[in-house]
């Protein structure tokens, strides 16, 4: 599974806010692109003593599951018939207990050849149990058939911040109570919840071959794990059945279903369908959104050597998905963050998360983690497959770039909670979904890929896939495979990487002796576990001006101490592990000289990048200021958007003077969309009048985040022209960060008017659900008429009861009472102006919440919202 990683931070911010409470979604600056990116990533700090986890026991195997289901698209219901064969595991036994969440059973039958008999059985708790009437053995086969209800909205769900809801089966908009939006029913079963729609045993180590057959509207398309079979039309009543058959076990959570109106864009990879579920509106754009499918597919079964596995692949996109994406076995499933027109695809496309969940397809689907503890081998591997086809495809600066950004994300998550890889004491296994599985145990497989080489590397990966086939593995089961392929001990490895908590941390003293000509580097481990000593062999750069010597460090101890003698008085610049694979931290006491000769000597970006934050702490300097010159004037655009970062919080005259031209410059004319919208933040942090012309001319740009970043620098010097000019480009339905840009200046401003924009554009906002509110919730606080301020309520009410994720939903609906709540603590203000425009408006605020709380699907949210109502209006 894939979430929205850290580098897009929003989501798991207001994630936690909702741990605490409403938050205000008033915006009083323009703000960035708030689409949120592929990898959310919680951070769970233990409180008290864990239990262990043990892999679930397999008291019995399911061998084939058929399910006919029918839907109550009103209702949010699923009426459905299943055959159920299952043998015993290993001991005979009488009984059996199977998953089944939320349903109403009808009956359960014995299958048989003298006809269908009634079992014995029990069902509460979400547990069906049944009684045979006789004693089973490993040897036999037993056919059930269930007739049951599945009503995944009839109960209580729970979630997390990376998978937000587990009600495994989702209806959304399927009542139409939603304006302009596609009506979708799908399904999510990681982590163990495809038991809400299907009876079963749900768990990572139960496999199964599937028969799932669908009767939907015979306008609507659906797709589901494996082949399409068969199709029966039954006219009179305008419906139809498809039925999907996967032949291969596949794991429980992976199997899916998902049924809208979609144009299907068919690809190929040699014989194999490749296949793109989209909307019709973005089906001209499909290829791109999806782009380089076949050719990943390619790359991922020559690296492993195991040609990718199933019969087809197939990509969807759904509404109000509750996470990221999903990598269900033959059809990955993605969040409607993936539709993007042509224009947005130019600022900025998802080929990480597209790489991301297409590697599970191996490590995940074809070899599936035993128990949740161990969900790194499945998560390390996705996240390191996006790693090796970014430096496949796109080059050695665009790999190393994501594996640090994806180093840096672990580095700060574990600021909260550091625990092991492969870790068997958690609360909850939703924990398992972090930075430490993804983050962490890609940035591992880094290292170790660097340690081994690749050829063994890319060995051990076939091994692991053709050895444990079809089937669950665990860390131990990769360290077998490495230590087949490369005919060494890999323990110390694996002890120190997977089951030892935390990470080194490495403090490197660069201490230059003239007198003798010498710099004698101290490396110390002084990470918080102090007892605790890695072994930790590094590549060590040695630069002598551009002239690079490797050598190998063995940190393996407290302290060492290397000495590197000066060569014709040239002093020596030392980078540690200057390949930057080290999954933990080093921390440098070089001075900016130093730096500045690093920047100027090191082959690597990351290096140089290294040199460049430096920089930014030092700014006052001059080899700091020299360092920023050479990242300005950088050719690889990485580095010369970065040096933007570094400088944007200057706030000396003295260093916008220096560089304000070259910002310009940069703005106006670099060749890359990132670095010229990272020029305009510059300046409108720095307020640049001189650039206006370029501001002006930048906002009608055909890059969104470029038109964006200008307007909102714009905004900075001429709130006036900068509102006018937003208003215009509205019209022209723009998206990404100019569209964010343009609804926060309008709630800036708060324009009277301006309500009727909110009115006609409520409906079609589904992409930007949280710019779009917050811009609401500021146009709410600015706006003086009463009439609007009463009307932009109601608008606040319909995207918010509309809205069918319940995180989302609930951010929404707790930032207006938040809201309630501050216009009821102004009544008494000692400003009477104040209070009285309180008191003309409570009424107002009160016939919008109270539709938001009447219309509260969930029942703790609702209890919350009237005890609110009570609080605020009686």
């Amino acid at each position: 599974m894939s979430f929205f990683k850290l580098r897009s931070m929003i989501r798991n911010i207001f994630a936690g806010l909702l741990l605490c409470g409403p938050v205000m979604l008033y915006a009083q600056e323009p703000v960035k692109d708030s689409t949120v990116y592929l990898d959310t990533l919680r951070i769970s700090v233990p409180a008290g003593p864990m239990p262990y986890q043990a892999s679930a026991t397999r008291v019995w195997d399911i061998v084939n599951t058929r399910i006919a289901l029918s839907f109550d698209r009103k209702e949010k219901t699923a009426d459905a018939r299943e055959w159920l064969k299952l043998r015993p595991y290993f001991y005979a036994t009488d009984t059996m207990e199977l998953d089944a969440k939320g349903m109403r059973m009808d009956s359960v039958l014995l299958v048989s050849k003298k006809g269908n008999t009634p079992l014995r059985y029990t069902y509460e708790k979400d547990k069906l149990r049944i009684t045979f009437d006789k004693t089973y053995a490993a040897t036999d086969t037993v056919t059930l058939y269930l007739v049951f209800k599945a009503m995944p909205y009839a109960s209580k769900t729970g979630g997390s911040a990376a998978i937000t809801d587990d009600r495994g089966l989702y209806f959304i908009n399927t009542d139409g109570q939603a304006p302009n939006k596609h009506a979708h029913i799908w399904t999510q079963g990681e982590t163990e919840a495809n038991s809400h729609w299907m009876v079963t045993i749900d768990k990572p180590n139960s496999r199964h071959t599937t028969q799932i057959e669908l009767t939907v509207p015979d306008s609507l398309t659906t797709l589901s794990n494996g082949a399409l079979v068969k199709q029966v039309v039954m006219k009179p009543t305008g419906m139809r059945t498809d039925i999907w058959k996967m032949d291969m076990p596949i794991q429980v959570y992976a199997t899916m279903f998902a049924i809208g109106k979609y144009s299907v864009i068919k690809d190929k990879w040699k014989n194999k369908e490749v296949s793109y579920y989209v909307e019709p509106e973005y089906a001209p754009y499909a290829r791109k959104m999806f782009q380089h499918t076949p050719e990943m597919m390619e790359y991922f079964s020559t690296r492993t050597g195991v040609a990718y596995p199933w019969n087809k692949y197939s990509q969807v996109v759904v509404r109000d998905y509750v996470s990221g994406a999903m990598e269900n076995t033959t059809a990955s499933l993605f969040g409607e963050f993936m539709n993007l027109t042509d224009r947005e695809l130019m600022d900025k496309e998802n080929e990480d998360i597209v790489s991301h969940e297409l590697f599970h397809q191996w490590f995940g689907d074809y070899v599936t983690c035993e128990s949740w503890s161990n969900t790194t081998v499945n998560e390390s591997f996705a996240n390191y497959g996006e790693q090796l086809w970014r430096n496949w495809k796109h080059g050695k600066v665009s790999g190393a770039e994501l594996a640090w950004n994806d180093l840096q994300l672990y580095i700060a998550a574990s600021r909260g909670n550091d625990p092991q890889l492969a870790r068997f004491y958690y609360d909850s296994r939703e924990e398992m979904f972090d930075a430490i599985s993804y983050n962490k145990g890609g940035a591992t497989l880094h290292y170790l890929n660097r340690l081994i080489g690749d050829a063994a590397f890319d060995k051990a990966m076939k091994l692991y896939l053709t050895q444990n086939a079809l089937r669950s593995a665990e860390a131990h089961n990769w360290r077998l495979a490495v230590e087949e392929a490369t005919g060494q001990d890999w323990n110390w490895f694996f002890n120190e990487w997977y089951y030892h908590a935390g990470h080194p941390v490495l403090k490197v003293e660069h201490n230059y002796d003239d007198a003798a000509q010498v710099l004698n580097v101290k490396v110390s481990q002084v990470q918080e576990d102090s007892v605790f000593m890695y072994r930790l062999p590094l590549k060590t750069a040695v630069m002598y001006g551009t002239e690079e010597t490797i050598v190998d460090w063995d940190i393996n101890k407290r302290t060492h101490t290397f000495s590197y003698p000066y060569r014709n008085g040239v002093r020596p610049v030392v980078i540690p592990d200057n390949a930057h694979v080290l999954p933990g931290e080093i921390k440098e006491n070089k001075k900016p000289i130093h730096w500045a000769m690093q920047y100027g000597a090191a082959k690597d970006h990351i290096s140089r990048r290294l040199a460049l934050n430096a920089a930014g702490k030092a700014m006052s300097d001059s080899a700091s200021q020299a360092i920023i010159d050479m990242g300005l004037n950088d050719s690889v655009y990485q580095l010369r958007k970065y040096a933007l970062g570094q400088i944007e919080r200057a706030q000396s005259d003295k260093y916008r003077k220096r560089w304000a031209a070259r910002v310009t410059d940069i703005a106006a004319n670099d060749d890359n969309r990132q670095v010229r919208a990272a020029a305009f933040d510059v300046l409108a942090a720095w307020k640049t009048n001189a650039a206006k012309t370029v501001m002006l001319r930048a906002v009608n740009d055909s890059s969104y985040m470029v038109a964006g970043a200008a307007l909102e620098a714009l905004d900075k010097l001429d709130k006036d022209t900068a509102y006018a000019i937003a208003k215009k480009l509205l019209a022209t339905k723009p998206g990404g960060a100019l569209e964010s840009v343009i609804w926060t200046l309008i709630g800036k401003k708060g324009t009277d008017e301006d309500v009727a924009l909110y009115e006609a554009n409520a409906a079609g906002a589904y992409r930007k659900k949280m710019s779009f509110g917050m811009s609401l919730g500021a146009y709410m606080k600015n706006v003086s008429s009463n009439e609007a301020f009463g009307r932009a309520a109601k608008v606040y009410a319909d995207i918010t009861v509309w809205e069918t994720s319940k995180m989302t939903r609930t951010m929404l609906g707790g930032s207006f009472f938040q809201t309630v709540g501050e216009y009821k603590g102004k009544l008494k203000d000692e400003d009477k102006d104040v209070a009285a425009r309180a008191g003309t408006r409570m009424p107002l605020l009160k016939t919008a919440a109270g539709r938001i709380a009447k219309m509260e699907g969930d029942e703790e949210q609702k209890k919350k919202y009237e005890e609110k109502m009570k609080e605020n209006f009686e």
